[in-house]
Formats: structure tokens, sequence, C-alpha cells
């Protein structure tokens, strides 16, 4: 359908989409999408619009407002917008061409808090800016062509878009340091069997003992210690299924010191004994 509002011009075109209760519940769905060609003139202002905004600049630019001030969104660039809060954007004088969605799915909140500095508009330049408008163009011509909308399709298509905007946004903190906390976590998965201290961990990453336990909680989650442990008992979990090892092998296989550490470990996490969790499998497996 095309929508006249001021600034908005032809050969301007906007779809609205009811995605279905299940797409709501399990994927990134669409509220609407467009492809505008703005005038100075266009102006949106509003306190609320239940979802997010994605905008992605193909020609000319406009203007986000960030921390109380305006920033440009020029060509190639993206703006994630949380339009549960206030929000306002424009166009600039020299106009602004625009592909942009209303999207929302279980996560997309955690995608903006993961993207954003204190809730503000996340605005990215993407040096893959054509990864970006294909798979929009995708989008868009599902509802420009009348095509049946497969809903999996579409959330697969968002995904896409938000990757991008995540490895953008990310791309220029990426640090000698960061990348050694990636080749520890390789190597933790490729030696669980073996003992593994945070000292030895931290000399692979050529950092301090300190420092490399406080940027791999920051990176992971987890503190060293606990990720190997709940490395191991994941591993521990797939042996009790699918072997008949004694227990104390699969201590040893998973990097336990002894049965009984492992024993006390696998129980705190997974809430019954190794043993219980084999039988348990096991009776999981006649009944299925």
């Amino acid at each position: 359908m095309n929508y006249h509002s001021p600034g908005v011009l032809e050969p301007s075109k906007i779809f609205l989409y009811s995605a279905s209760s299940r797409a709501r519940s399990l994927f990134y769905y669409l509220l609407c999408i467009g492809h505008y060609h703005c005038s100075a003139e266009y102006l949106v202002a509003r306190q609320r619009y239940d979802s997010f905004l994605l905008i992605y600049t193909l020609s000319g630019s406009g203007y986000v407002l960030q921390g109380g001030e305006y920033r440009s969104v020029g060509t190639g660039s993206i703006a994630l917008l949380d339009c549960y809060q206030a929000h306002t954007y424009k166009a600039s004088k020299e106009g602004w061409e625009i592909l942009w969605m209303h999207i929302d799915g279980p996560t997309l909140r955690s995608w903006f808090s993961a993207l954003s500095l204190g809730g503000e508009p996340v605005i990215q330049l993407l040096p893959s800016a054509y990864v970006v408008e294909r798979n929009l163009y995708q989008i868009f011509s599902v509802f420009d062509k009348k095509e049946t909308v497969n809903e999996a399709r579409i959330s697969q298509l968002i995904t896409n878009v938000m990757t991008e905007l995540y490895l953008a946004r990310f791309a220029g903190e990426k640090t000698s340091s960061v990348d050694a906390i990636e080749e520890v976590l390789t190597y933790i998965s490729m030696h669980i069997e073996q003992s593994l201290s945070v000292e030895d961990l931290a000399r692979r990453a050529n950092l301090s003992p300190y420092y490399f336990s406080r940027l791999f909680k920051q990176s992971t989650g987890f503190s060293p210690h606990e990720y190997m442990l709940n490395h191991r008992v994941a591993n521990a979990k797939y042996l009790l299924r699918t072997t008949d090892f004694p227990i104390k092998k699969v201590a040893s296989c998973c990097g336990f010191s002894t049965a009984s550490s492992f024993c006390t470990n696998f129980k705190k996490r997974v809430g019954s004994s190794p043993l219980q969790y084999r039988e348990g499998e096991k009776q999981h497996g006649k009944n299925s």
C-alpha cells in the first residue's frame, strides 16, 4: 500500500503485517516494513510504538535523536531504536531514502541491550552493507510481490540483519586480549580432560591471572573455574547418556581429579547423582 504523510514522497511504499501467535512466541516477527523516499519535511517524534525499529539508509541521510542530540545516519548505515521508549528521527535537507521495518520477538530486548549503551538508539556504519540491504529487500519483496509469507523465513532474514549489526557494532572493540580469550575457550574445549589451572590458562593468553579472570568473566559470564566445571559436567552428561563407562572413568575423561569430586559437582549442577541421571536417561529412552 502507499502511504502519504508529511515528507513521504512517491513512490514510497509501506506494508503492514499481523504475525501469528506461533511466530510471536518462537520467532523474530514483522509488524510493518517500508521503502521510503523522504524530503526534508519528514519527521517522526513518538512517545511509544511497541516494537523495535530498524532503519537502513539507501541514499541521502537522516538524523536520530541519541543522548539528547541528533546524530547523522548516512548511506550504508543502520539505526536500531527501542520504540517502547520515546524516539525521534528525521530526514536531512538533502533527503533520505530508507528501508525500514518495525520488528519484535522474544529475545530482541536482549539484542538491543547488548548493542545499546544505556538504552540509547544504536547507529552503526556497516562494512558489509550489501548483506543487510539484500536481506531487507528479500523481506520487502515478499510483500511487494504479494508472495506467501513464510514467518520462519522472515525470522531468519531478520536474524541475518541483526547479526550483521552486531558484528559491525563490536568489530572495532575486538582486541588481542579478546582474541586470546577465544583461543583459550578453544583450548579448554580440546583439553577438558586435563588439569587446567587459571594460572596456566592466563599464561596461554599472555595475561596476568587477575586480568585474565576479569576479562574471561566479562566475555563468557562465568569465572574460568565455573566455566570449566560447567563444560566438564556437560561432557559427563553426554558420556553418561551414550556409554556404559564406570563413573570413575567418566570422571577421569571429563577432567575431575576424583570420582567423589565429580559426583559432588555433578549433583550440585544437575540436581541428581551421575548414576541417577544415567538411570533417568535410560528410562526416558524406553518411554520415548
